[in-house]
């Protein structure tokens, strides 16, 4: 199963100026837990990084006293790590593992973002496909013959 198969498309993005209430309320009202993080360049918007809701505890709340005046930026990670959309789930989850993180940037061959995979995300398919599995071998198990050992023999 490919990553782009089942990451979520939706991008929600905020200003590196944003205040850290202003991101949380946004994160509560559309039942997010993490929120891209962009910022103008030369060439455009650009992801800067992310913020999630962890980070808002530990490098927000527990940092600032005013949560109504920090900024996005003073509590977001920098950067983010990619992969691309063609890739496996298997590679997803290597990736997760080696960096210690549950979310990833999708993009596509053009560098352009188009989605966060998380960790939930990965667990659901793959979830779904041990259920399919099951199904072939429960049906399986039901095509069997109630007795296939012929009742003459003896042990």
């Amino acid at each position: 199963m490919r990553v782009d198969e089942i990451c979520s498309r939706r991008i929600v993005h905020v200003s590196a100026s944003t205040t850290l209430q202003t991101a949380a309320r946004m994160m509560r009202d559309q039942s997010l837990r993490a929120l891209f993080v962009t910022e103008q360049g030369a060439t455009g918007t650009r992801v800067a990084g992310i913020v999630t809701d962890r980070d808002m505890v530990v490098h927000g709340i527990a940092d600032h006293d005013d949560c109504s005046r920090a900024t996005v930026a003073q509590a977001m990670t920098r950067g983010v790590l990619t992969i691309q959309g063609h890739a496996v789930i298997s590679e997803a989850l290597r990736t997760m593992m080696g960096h210690g993180l549950h979310r990833l940037a999708v993009i596509d061959a053009q560098q352009r973002l188009i989605g966060m995979l998380t960790l939930d995300d990965a667990i659901r398919a793959m979830g779904s496909e041990w259920t399919l599995l099951a199904g072939v071998l429960g049906r399986d198990r039901c095509a069997e013959p109630a007795s296939s050992t012929p009742s003459h023999l003896t042990v």
